[in-house]
C-alpha cells in the first residue's frame, strides 16, 4: 500500500510534546497509534471480479441468442476470455487499495477499523496503567476513520459521544494535509474535555505508557 502520509522528525516531536503536556496535567495516559489500514479487504477483489465475470457471461448469452459471436469463437477461447475477465476483475482492486475499501460495505469497514483499534489497545497495552485512565487515540489511514478507546477508569465519566469533536480534530487535519498538527489539536482538546470531567492531575507512576506516536510501516 503506497503511503499518504510521512511523519517527519519535527511531526513526531509535536505529538510527543502534546502527550507529554495532557499526561503533566491530567490523570489521563495516552497512546496515538497510525495505522496504514485496518484489514486488507480482499473480498472486495472476489467481489468485483465475480462482477466481471458476470457481465462477461451475460454478454456471450445475449450475443449467441442474437447470433452475432463470432463464427470463429470456440467454447475453449470463449472460457480463456472468461478467466482473463475475471482475473481483470480481480486486480483493479488488489493494486488499488481504497478500491477495496469502496466495494466494502461501510458497516463492514467501521466494524473492521474498531476490531483493530481493540486489538491496539491491548497490544499496546492501554490498560496497563493504575487507575484504568489509559486513552487510545487510533488513526486508519486507508479508512479514512479514526476510533477514540478510553479504558474503564475514563469511560466511567466520559461516553464515546464525548469524543465525536476530538475526532472531527484528527479528520480535519487529514484533510488540510496536517495529520500531526490535526492529532496535536485532539490531544489538546482530549485534555480539556479529562479536566472538565474531575481529571485532574494526581501523583503517579512515571509515565506509564510511552509518549512516541506509533507509526506502522
Amino acid at each position: 500500500m503506497k503511503k499518504k502520509f510521512e511523519f517527519s522528525e519535527a511531526d513526531k516531536q509535536l505529538v510527543k510534546e502534546a502527550v507529554r503536556e495532557l499526561e503533566q496535567k491530567t490523570a489521563g495516559e495516552m497512546v496515538v497509534y497510525f495505522a496504514r489500514s485496518s484489514d486488507s479487504y480482499l473480498m472486495a477483489c472476489w467481489k468485483l471480479a465475480g462482477v466481471f465475470l458476470t457481465l462477461y457471461l451475460s454478454l456471450i448469452a445475449v450475443l449467441s441468442y442474437l447470433w452475432l459471436l463470432p463464427a470463429s469463437a470456440s467454447v475453449l477461447s470463449i472460457c480463456l476470455l472468461g478467466i482473463v475477465t475475471f482475473l481483470v476483475g480481480f486486480a483493479i482492486p488488489y493494486f488499488l487499495h481504497s478500491l477495496r475499501v469502496s466495494f466494502t460495505p461501510n458497516e463492514v469497514v467501521g466494524h473492521r477499523v474498531l476490531t483493530k483499534a481493540r486489538d491496539i489497545f491491548l497490544q499496546e497495552q492501554v490498560f496497563d496503567t493504575g487507575d484504568r485512565i489509559g486513552i487510545l487515540i487510533y488513526i486508519s489511514e486507508l479508512e479514512h476513520q479514526v476510533q477514540v478507546l478510553g479504558d474503564s477508569g475514563i469511560n466511567a465519566k466520559i461516553q464515546q459521544n464525548d469524543w465525536n469533536e476530538i475526532l472531527g480534530l484528527v479528520i480535519e487535519g487529514i484533510k488540510t494535509n496536517q495529520p500531526a498538527q490535526g492529532i496535536a489539536n485532539a490531544i489538546k482538546k482530549c485534555e480539556a474535555l479529562l479536566l472538565d470531567n474531575g481529571f485532574t492531575n494526581v501523583v503517579k507512576p512515571d509515565n506509564e505508557l510511552s509518549d512516541d506516536m506509533r507509526i506502522e510501516d
